[in-house]
């Protein structure tokens, strides 16, 4: 029976408390919509110097939540000028790729002149007339192919893939080289 009590007593209590801290905050919110915008303690409470350093702050951060980066490369990256090897390998790779170089001329089984050009990572088998990369093939010689684009005649020679950058050519890497 007593247990009964002492149960409703707990009741009673948080039920008090709950009120209790209710009134509480209400009080306080009433408090805190008292205070008027400009204080008249406001000018005593800072120094002119530290409000002026406020101000230049708070301006700094406005101006850089305004400006803009218009650069390629990611200005944040911290390795802009430090390349690793991964970086010069991407390079070298991409340099070869977007060349068009000549690497072989050969005659079929029907004694076609043909030629290998590598271009964008593959090699492409043309002959006369075939266009690549808006040139027309016009004419293939025993080390050259001959190509107009827009008007404007040229020839390819055949040449090697370029060396590696001497900072990636490590002996004995075990790494095969691939023929881009």
């Amino acid at each position: 029976m007593q247990d009964k009590h002492i149960k409703d007593l707990v009741l009673a209590l948080g039920v008090i408390l709950l009120i209790a801290y209710g009134l509480y905050g209400y009080i306080q919110f009433f408090k805190t919509q008292s205070i008027p915008e400009q204080s008249e303690y406001l000018t005593r409470a800072i120094d002119a110097g530290l409000l002026k350093q406020i101000q230049q702050i708070e301006e700094s951060i406005k101006q850089r939540k305004e400006f803009v980066f218009n650069v390629a490369k990611d200005p944040l990256k911290q390795d802009l000028i430090v390349q690793t090897k991964l970086d010069l390998q991407k390079q070298w790779e991409d340099m070869v790729r977007s060349m068009m170089r000549l690497t072989a001329v050969l005659k079929d089984s029907e004694g076609t002149q043909k030629a290998m050009i590598a271009f964008g990572g593959k090699t492409h088998l043309v002959k006369i007339g075939d266009v690549l990369n808006n040139k027309k093939i016009t004419k293939i010689s025993t080390d050259k192919v001959y190509f107009e684009e827009n008007g404007h005649t040229g020839h390819l020679v055949v040449q090697p893939i370029p060396p590696k950058p001497t900072k990636l050519q490590e002996k004995g890497s075990g790494t095969p080289e691939y023929n881009w």
